[in-house]
Order: structure tokens, then C-alpha cells, then sequence
């Protein structure tokens, strides 16, 4: 595709006008000169760029991390390959950067020269400011003529997609979880410690089983794969629930009650993990999304990914999300609830896990602070704090809008 730049029309313009005046001024055979030069520049142009376009082949190609923390910068790696025979001479490089500030978002880079069957490399990077799930292409490819009079724009679908996840903050201090107990588990497998573990008995191999755990005497014996069972005895269970309402969705930008809620679970949920706690995640974004106890950095990305591209579209209240998945919240386990202090009144009913041996641990985002941020912080809490019965019991864990999240867990 043939595209003319503007200022590139004024310069025609200008060298028509000239040229007319030229034809006033001097011999008709200067004119002439000068008019077929300018039509020989004209036609060099045309046919540098036609050739270019039948004769080069590009491969383009992108390299980047696929996950990256928001506020950070990601750093990308584009492979330019000319698999044509002639050289590729003053050309532009174009990418589409979705995830990085508006003003970043088309990245373009001049390259000199790209000799026939070559390839080269260049590194750019984007500051990326929002979490999200982001797909980075395509690339664009303008080739000028050796004037600079007119130029191709070529594109190529390469994509790349990028997650952008949510921030975090260390945790140094949480509430005590609940220890559980499930006998005649099964199998141990690579991922926990045997310290909380009984040898249980043994049994023929099944493929998949891990090989640490042949039972090599018994195995010698019947003269076939035998393998040890274990018991887990004691264990910890928590489920992170969480709502993000549309109509509740206090602030602006960072400083809003959505992203303070990610940014508290994806926080709880790193810290539960990294010491060994079995984790499940409920939440209401719009449509209910839980995510199944499990274990392990594979689990911590599935959770990562989905609190990534979370979005504030719920039009239900906290109180009916726990009344539906209450039943699921197994015993002898804790429930990490992140709620606004506004919503008081459902706690009530959720003391009825305690039957279940359920550890209830709110942590409470207090709303006002979100409205009226230039209020003193610590005067807020104790408002908040008196709303909360003296027959509870437990301490909720309060945030307010602008705090350090980090120091609320040593108070």
C-alpha cells in the first residue's frame, strides 16, 4: 500500500509551482531538463518501492516475558528476518504496545539498513501501569524510497499476549489459621513436607506415582512395583472470598476499593501458599469465579492470572455469595473474607461457621477513606472500630485508602 506523506505533497506542490515559474523564466530546453529530472526522481522512487515489495521477505518476531508485575517495565526483544534477496535500506519498525501508558503505546524505531538473508535484533521496553491481560501486536513495517518522497506500510499479525498481575506486599505477621485434620489421604506427593505425615501401607504402582516412593523391599519380595501410601494427619485450609461490586467501587484509579481488594488478595494469597497452606478462592467479579483448593506456584499463577484481569462488574452483595458457598467451606479450615466496613451487618451470619470450627479473619476496607481521603487515617479506624460488637471473636484487620497495606498486619 502507496502512502504520501502531507509534507511530502506540499514539496510536489512547491516543485510544480517552481517548475511553472521555471518555464517563464528559462529556454525550453532547461524546462525540459528539469521536468524529466523530476519525473526520473519520481519514477526511481515508484520502482524502488515496487521492487521492495515483490522481493523482500520478512519474518518478524517478538520475545517477552509472558507475566510481569504491574508498575514494572516489560522488556521486549523484536527479530527482524530478511529472507529476500536485496537489502532492506531506511526502514521504520512499528509495535503495538496495549499494555504500556497511551502516549507509549505505538512504539516506532528507524533502522538504517538490513543486508539480503540477514536478521537482527532490537531491544525497546514499556512501562506497564495496570494489570490486565494484554495482547501486543501487530507489527508494522514502512519502507521508503532513496528520496524519501514515498514510503510502504506493510503489516504483520504477529501477537504476543502479556499478563500484567497485581502488586503485592510482604506479609510478616497473620492471623492464626486453623489446623484440620483428613485421614487415609493417600498418597503423598512431591509437593508437601512428610513431617506432618504417617506411613500408612503399601500398594502396587500406578503410573504417575512418584518413583521416590517405591517401597524397594516389598518390591524385591512380590517381585513388581510396590509403592508406600501415607496419611496426612494435620493440615491448613483457607478460603480467600471477596466481592467486587460495581456500585461499591469508592475512589479513583489505584486509590479505588477494586484495586486495594486485589492487591490485599493477591498479597494473602502469596503469603498463604509460601507457607504451605491449602488454598481456594471464591469471588463474585460479575459471575461467580471459584478457583478449587490446591497448592503450590502453579496454583499461585492460576490465581494471579484470574485477580489480573478481574473487573468491578458484581451486582450481588457480599452476604449472597457466602449464603450460596457457605456449605463448601469445608471444617476445621479459616475464611479470609475482604469486605468494606460498610457491610457490618453480614458478619452476623457468617458466625455460624464457627460450628464448623471455620476461623473467621475480616479484613475490612473502610469506605469513607476512599471518599474522603484527606480525612486523618488513624481517626477513621477507631470509627470504624466501634461499629464492631464486643461479643466477636476476632480482630478484624483494617485498611483504609493511602495507608501502608503492609503495616496493617502489625497492628
Amino acid at each position: 500500500m502507496f502512502k504520501i506523506f502531507l509534507k511530502r505533497w506540499i514539496f510536489l506542490l512547491v516543485i510544480i509551482i517552481f517548475d511553472l515559474i521555471i518555464a517563464l523564466r528559462v529556454s525550453i530546453k532547461f524546462y525540459f531538463f528539469f521536468f524529466w529530472l523530476l519525473i526520473s526522481v519520481v519514477t526511481i522512487s515508484i520502482v524502488w518501492l515496487l521492487v521492495e515489495h515483490f522481493m523482500i521477505r520478512l519474518y518478524l518476531g517478538r520475545k517477552l516475558p509472558t507475566k510481569i508485575e504491574e508498575d514494572d517495565f516489560l522488556g521486549i526483544e523484536a527479530v527482524i528476518e530478511n529472507r529476500g534477496v536485496i537489502p532492506l535500506i531506511n526502514f521504520v519498525l512499528e509495535d503495538n504496545l496495549s499494555c504500556a501508558i497511551p502516549e507509549e503505546r505505538e512504539r516506532r524505531i528507524l533502522l538504517d539498513y538490513l543486508g539480503a538473508k540477514s536478521s537482527t535484533s532490537i531491544r525497546y521496553s514499556c512501562y506497564c501501569p495496570q494489570r490486565g491481560k494484554y495482547k501486543l501486536g501487530p507489527f508494522s513495517i514502512y519502507i521508503f524510497d532513496p528520496f524519501g518522497l514515498f514510503f510502504i506500510k506493510k503489516k504483520h499479525y504477529v501477537y504476543s499476549e502479556v499478563y500484567v498481575l497485581p502488586q503485592t506486599f510482604n506479609i510478616r505477621k497473620f492471623p492464626i489459621l486453623v489446623k484440620g485434620t483428613a485421614p487415609w489421604f493417600g498418597i503423598e506427593t512431591s509437593r508437601v513436607s512428610g513431617d506432618e505425615h504417617e506411613f500408612y501401607g503399601v500398594r502396587e504402582y500406578k503410573p504417575g506415582d512418584p518413583l521416590k516412593r517405591i517401597h524397594w523391599l516389598s518390591t524385591a519380595r512380590k517381585n513388581k512395583l510396590i509403592v508406600k501410601q501415607f496419611q496426612r494427619q494435620v493440615f491448613f485450609r483457607a478460603t480467600i472470598l471477596f466481592n467486587l461490586s460495581k456500585d461499591r467501587n469508592f475512589g479513583e484509579g489505584k486509590k479505588s476499593v477494586t484495586e486495594y481488594t486485589i492487591k490485599i488478595a493477591a498479597s494473602v494469597a502469596k503469603h498463604l501458599l509460601e507457607i504451605g497452606v491449602s488454598l481456594e478462592i471464591i469471588a463474585h467479579v460479575g459471575e461467580i469465579v471459584r478457583i478449587p483448593f490446591n497448592k503450590g506456584p502453579e496454583h499461585l499463577d492460576d490465581i494471579f492470572k484470574f485477580l489480573a484481569v478481574a473487573q468491578a462488574e458484581s451486582k450481588v452483595k457480599i452476604d449472597e455469595i457466602f449464603q450460596e458457598f457457605a456449605r463448601y467451606i469445608p471444617s476445621d479450615s479459616s475464611l479470609v473474607i475482604i469486605m468494606l466496613d460498610t457491610d457490618w451487618e453480614y458478619l452476623f451470619t457468617m458466625l455460624s461457621l464457627k460450628e464448623k470450627n471455620v476461623s473467621l479473619i475480616p479484613l475490612v476496607l473502610i469506605a469513607s477513606s476512599f471518599l474522603y481521603p484527606f480525612v486523618p487515617q488513624q481517626k477513621l479506624i477507631k470509627e470504624a472500630q466501634i461499629k464492631l460488637p464486643k461479643t466477636f471473636e476476632f480482630s478484624p484487620i483494617f485498611f483504609s485508602c493511602g495507608a501502608n497495606l503492609e503495616e496493617a498486619f502489625f497492628r
